[in-house]
């Protein structure tokens, strides 16, 4: 996969990394992706709001705890820079002022030491859906790409929705993205068993995103005015997985609930999808 400047040598990567990731076969990996940061820490209700719903799916809490950017480059980075893969910085921020905040303080302290910067755009919790416009996708994206150096790749991550994927890509690509990612996690709500117990509000990953994420990359790919390389998320547990996205048009797969899951998962798929190349639309 060519992503800007930088050539993937695999098609697997390992999303949401684990901070004390360890183990061996992660060198074989395209890229790691780290877990989302902001700018400064945000405490939140869960250290570690995870919830599996069913055997392959879960339940990423809302108002789960955030590493500052600071903590990421002074501790966390050094542990994932030590497989040789390229990594990547996913970022998120309430607007487009702290998008460039972050974005800024990562140039300035991560020179040479990371592939690129991931863009994870979201709809605010609190938000009634209309917030979240092409504009602001390529205003956000655009802030981003004018910090960073020009050999960093600039990956923005989409919300699950097929219906208004395509404009919120043009506004990635427009703001001078490398690359698109199909997709974050999608708004859903658990009740636990206790019926006295609170509903669980989160965003969904794994097996249950898969159909919608699939159809976000049918959507990229089939749109003749995009043109960047589309990263395939949700649900990836199998090389058949791998393969379906790439069938669909992505030239790259992310896994994060698979290994959350199974530690390990994504090691193993490198080494048997290594081979995989993207289908020809």
């Amino acid at each position: 996969m060519q992503l800007g400047q930088l050539t993937l040598r695999n098609p697997v990567c390992l999303a949401a990394a684990s901070w004390q990731l360890d183990g061996t076969g992660y060198e074989q990996l395209g890229a790691i992706f780290t877990r989302t940061v902001t700018m400064e820490p945000q405490p939140g209700l869960y250290e570690e709001g995870i919830w599996q719903v069913n055997e392959q799916t879960l339940l990423n809490a809302t108002h789960m705890r955030t590493e500052s950017a600071e903590i990421l480059v002074q501790e966390h980075l050094p542990n994932l820079r030590r497989y040789g893969v390229p990594v990547f910085v996913s970022i998120t921020a309430p607007g487009i002022p702290g998008f460039r905040k972050i974005a800024r303080f990562l140039a300035r302290e991560t020179a040479g030491l990371i592939a690129g910067v991931e863009v994870y755009i979201a709809q605010p919790d609190a938000g009634k859906g209309e917030e979240l416009t092409a504009q602001f996708v390529r205003d956000a994206t655009q802030a981003v790409r004018n910090e960073l150096p020009p050999e960093a790749a600039v990956v923005v991550k989409l919300p699950p929705w097929p219906e208004h994927i395509r404009g919120l890509a043009l506004g990635a690509q427009e703001g001078g993205a490398d690359a698109l990612a199909a997709t974050n996690l999608l708004k859903a709500l658990h009740l636990p068993e206790d019926a006295t117990a609170a509903p669980m509000v989160g965003g969904l990953s794994g097996e249950a995103l898969r159909p919608v994420a699939l159809r976000c990359v049918w959507e990229l790919a089939h749109d003749e005015r995009i043109t960047l390389p589309i990263f395939g998320t949700g649900g990836v547990f199998t090389a058949s997985h791998v393969s379906d996205y790439l069938r669909c048009g992505a030239s790259a797969v992310q896994i994060a609930s698979g290994e959350w899951l199974e530690p390990g998962l994504s090691a193993r798929l490198a080494a048997e999808c290594g081979h995989l190349v993207p289908a020809s639309l």
